[in-house]
C-alpha cells in the first residue's frame, strides 16, 4: 500500500526529524531489553516503560553554533508571564503521572555546561551523583512548581538524567544504522548491505512519523516493534526470517511500464538516494518545505493515476509523461522555490514504494 508522505495529524513535521531519529534510537534500546513499551508523541517526546516505570523523555536540540545548555537554560521559563511551569524542566516534570520508578531525561544534541553536565549519562547507563550545590540551584530556580501525590522539585531533581545526543541527524542516523546492523542481521541469517540498512531505517522512520501524527498516540511494545522490524525488512530486502523471498520491484522495474531506459532509470535511482539522505539531514523550515513538495507530489501522482484508470491517460509512457509535466509545472517549481530535480526525486522516491504507478497489474 502507498504510504502518503506527510499526512495530517497531531502535530506538523516542522522541526521534528532529529526527535523522530532520537525515538528510533529508544526503540532499539527495547530490542535489547532496555524497555518493555515505547510511545511518542504522547504525555511526553517519548515515554518509555520498564515493568510500568515510566521515562519521560523530551528532546531540545540547538542549532546556533556555540550556545550550550545550562541549569540556568533549563530552568528559564519560556513565557512573558515568566512562570517556571513553562520551562524546559517546568514541562518536563509537571502533568504526568509520578509513580515510584518515575525517571526524566531530558535530551539534547549538544555538551551542556559544567552545571547541567553532572546530571549526564550514557544511552543504557545510570547517572553519578549530583553535587548538593547544583541540585540545590536547579531547586531554588524552579521554586513555586506544584506537584500532585506529595512529591516535590527535589524528588523530581533526583530523578532527572541529560542524555547527550548527535549533534545533527546525520550523527543520529550512523548510530541508528550502526545499532540496526546487528537485529538485521539476526532477522536475515546474513549481514546486510548498508544500502539495505538505509532502507529499512527510511520504512522504520516512516512508521514512527505516521505513528506521530496519528489522532492519538499508539504503545508500541516489543511485540509490536519486531514485527515493525520484520516488515520493514521485508520491503528493504525481499526476505523473511524464515529464509522466504517475495519479489522486490526495484524502481528500474516499477518505471518499466513507463518504458524508462535502464540507463536512465538508475539515473533516477542515483537521484532518488541521494534527495532521501538530503531530506533526512534537513531539519526546520527546509524540512517543512521538502515535506509539503512530496505531499503535493504525491497528490499529483494521485490525480494521474484516477485520470488513468478513468481511462483520460492511456497506462505506460503516457501516465508517466503526464505525472512528470504535472511536476513540472508545479507552482513551487516554476517559481524556483525547489529545483525540478528534487521535484522528480520526489516522484522517484515515492513511485519506489508504491505498486503499479504507471499500469495496474494485467
Amino acid at each position: 500500500m502507498a504510504l502518503a508522505p506527510a499526512d495530517g495529524g497531531r502535530r506538523s513535521r516542522r522541526g521534528f526529524a532529529y526527535q523522530d531519529v532520537v525515538t528510533l534510537l529508544d526503540c532499539l534500546d527495547m530490542l535489547d531489553g532496555q524497555w518493555t513499551s515505547v510511545s511518542w508523541e504522547d504525555l511526553e517526546d517519548v515515554l518509555c516503560f520498564r515493568a510500568g516505570e515510566p521515562n519521560y523523555r523530551q528532546v531540545k536540540t540547538i542549532e546556533e553554533a556555540g550556545i550550550r545548555h545550562s541549569v540556568a537554560s533549563v530552568c528559564k521559563a519560556e513565557t512573558a508571564q515568566k512562570t517556571v511551569e513553562t520551562s524546559y524542566l517546568g514541562k518536563l516534570f509537571l502533568g504526568k503521572p509520578l509513580p515510584e520508578g518515575t525517571r526524566f531525561t531530558l535530551v539534547i544534541n549538544e555538551m551542556p555546561q559544567r552545571d547541567l553536565h553532572e546530571f549526564a549519562v550514557e544511552r543504557g547507563h545510570p547517572r553519578g551523583p549530583v553535587s548538593e550545590s547544583t541540585r540545590s540551584a536547579v531547586i531554588t530556580r524552579l521554586n513555586g512548581l506544584q506537584f500532585p501525590d506529595g512529591r516535590d522539585i527535589a524528588w523530581c531533581v533526583d530523578r532527572l538524567d541529560v542524555l547527550v545526543a548527535g549533534r545533527t541527524i546525520e550523527d543520529v542516523e550512523r548510530e541508528a544504522l550502526h545499532r540496526l546492523a546487528p537485529h538485521v542481521a539476526k532477522l536475515l541469517g546474513i549481514g546486510a548491505t548498508y544500502e539495505e540498512l538505509e532502507e529499512v531505517m527510511v520504512w522504520l522512520m516512516k512508521v514512527i512519523e505516521r505513528s506521530a501524527r496519528a489522532l492519538r498516540p499508539q504503545d508500541f511494545s516489543l511485540e509490536d516493534f519486531q514485527t515493525i522490524m520484520e516488515a520493514s525488512v521485508l520491503k528493504a530486502t525481499g526476505r523473511r526470517r524464515d529464509g522466504s523471498t517475495e519479489p522486490l520491484m526495484t524502481l528500474r522495474e516499477k518505471l518499466r511500464p513507463a518504458e524508462v531506459s535502464e540507463a536512465d532509470a538508475d539515473a533516477l535511482h542515483d537521484a532518488m538516494l541521494a534527495f532521501r539522505r538530503r531530506r533526512r539531514d534537513s531539519i526546520g523550515a527546509r524540512r517543512q518545505q521538502l515535506d509539503d513538495l512530496a505531499d503535493d507530489v504525491h497528490s499529483l501522482c494521485t490525480v494521474t493515476m484516477v485520470e488513468r484508470r478513468s481511462g483520460l491517460i492511456a497506462p505506460g509512457p503516457d501516465a508517466y509523461q503526464a505525472t512528470v509535466l504535472k511536476i513540472a509545472s508545479m507552482p513551487q517549481v516554476t517559481d524556483r522555490t525547489h529545483n525540478l530535480t528534487d521535484a522528480l526525486a520526489t516522484l522517484s522516491d515515492i513511485t519506489a514504494r508504491c505498486l503499479n504507478r504507471y499500469a495496474d497489474v494485467s
